[in-house]
């Protein structure tokens, strides 16, 4: 098994298994259009013969924080550590952009727990609320957890656009 950064012939693939987890809520249903768009955020998995097994994006903000995000593995490899292993491949992109601050909204809290991650308030990670959950249909009865690896975010973006002085960017590094 190996993980690699998709490329845009992954994109049907991508696509097919995510939209096979939105349909109970597992995952937020993506658009093909939208795979294509972000298809480089995503990493896959995939056997020594090419099958596809999985995928996960790295949804980035800012300096301050990024988002793991659509992180699914096929049924099939379910348990052999694919999911691991693009989490981690996930998590190094973010290393090297060196972003402090990495959430993810989760029903298996169990999984990030044992790869970093803590629960946190989803009132602090301003910048996922305003992208993805005001437009959620379960926003109001949300049964996702908020995770988040290293320190919270101590500004958003809408703080960045308003002025907030360069010297404070470099406070969230």
């Amino acid at each position: 098994m190996l993980v690699r950064k998709a490329r845009v012939a992954d994109a049907a693939n991508i696509y097919e298994l995510v939209r096979s987890l939105s349909h109970d809520g597992t995952l937020l249903p993506r658009p093909f259009g939208e795979i294509c768009e972000n298809v480089r955020d995503f990493f896959i998995a995939e056997e020594a013969d090419g099958a596809f097994l999985g995928c996960g994006a790295l949804h980035i903000y800012g300096p301050h924080l990024a988002e793991v995000r659509s992180i699914v593995v096929t049924p099939q490899a379910q348990t052999r550590g694919a999911g691991g292993l693009l989490l981690h491949a996930l998590m190094s992109e973010a290393d090297e952009h060196q972003i402090p601050s990495v959430c993810c909204f989760t029903r298996i809290p169990e999984f990030f727990r044992r790869h970093g991650f803590e629960i946190a308030d989803r009132d602090a990670i301003p910048d996922k609320i305003r992208k993805d959950c005001l437009v959620c249909p379960r926003f109001h009865d949300c049964d996702e957890v908020a995770m988040v690896r290293g320190p919270l975010p101590s500004l958003s973006l809408a703080e960045y656009e308003t002025g907030v002085e360069p010297a404070l960017v470099q406070l969230v590094l």
